[in-house]
């Protein structure tokens, strides 16, 4: 294909990619949904609504918004409610961290254990297991969706990439086998520590997200191709050491 073709032909075809993505999420998103989970994050205790992981971690909440820092350490803030089936979630997120280095916000989407010997499909069972809330306490004893969004690799800002997993924990000793299919590398949407908000629809194996910045939008789509589906447990935010972020709104819905 000449040179000055290609650019055009891979802009046409992400283009048209980005407009499938954006009419599959419209179509979830304007089915009937049922709130079942609400927290501005700022009038109340964080605890009164959710669990922590990481005995180091820092978890405030302030008029402004709830803020999980882990300048010390690992956290994961479960919601205390477990919801089944097909799940939305939305939340106003901010990175206010100047940290390039290897370290990524996730969020867990219904996550249960494993049910091997000490670790109960009930994660709160086993929350000791967790006090300092080391990644292979979760892909190693858990079944849960994952999404990586504001992460970064060693190779600094560059690298940023939004990406989906399917935690393999019997008979798995790291993340091999657990990508979903799709990624996003490079959208620009986090360094300039402005609100985001962020609407996840689970749809049984698909995964449809927006993240609406104030200057753009994103669709994306990850879809679990070939495992068992997620069909239950509890939502969890998850911060890797020197990360500092805000969340607010927070609400999970399920179809009515």
């Amino acid at each position: 294909m000449c040179k000055f073709l290609y650019p055009l032909f891979i802009f046409l075809i992400c283009s048209c990619l980005s407009a499938n993505e954006k009419k599959s999420f419209e179509e979830e998103n304007s089915k009937k949904w049922q709130v079942k989970f609400e927290d501005k994050c700022t009038s109340t205790d964080w605890k009164d609504k959710w669990l922590l992981d990481g005995e180091k971690a820092k978890v405030t909440n302030s008029s402004d918004a709830m803020t999980i820092d882990t300048a010390k350490g690992y956290a994961v803030l479960w919601t205390k409610k477990e919801f089944s089936g097909d799940v939305k979630i939305e939340y106003d997120f901010k990175r206010d961290d100047d940290y390039f280095g290897q370290a990524v916000n996730i969020i867990y989407i219904q996550a249960t254990g494993d049910e091997q010997k000490g670790y109960d499909k009930d994660i709160t069972k086993w929350s000791g297991k967790r006090k300092t809330a080391a990644m292979s306490d979760y892909f190693l004893n858990m079944h849960t969706y994952h999404i990586s969004y504001a992460a970064y690799n060693k190779k600094g800002k560059s690298s940023e990439y939004i990406r989906a997993r399917r935690y393999l924990p019997l008979g798995n000793t790291r993340l091999g086998g657990t990508k979903m299919a799709g990624e996003y590398t490079m959208t620009g949407l986090f360094e300039d520590k402005k609100w985001v908000h962020v609407t996840i629809i689970k749809k049984d194996r698909d995964i449809f997200i927006e993240f609406k910045h104030p200057d753009k939008t994103l669709h994306c789509h990850f879809k679990n191709e070939d495992k068992d589906a997620i069909k239950e447990g509890r939502i969890g935010l998850r911060l890797m050491p020197k990360r500092l972020s805000h969340f607010k709104n927070f609400k999970v819905s399920q179809k009515d």
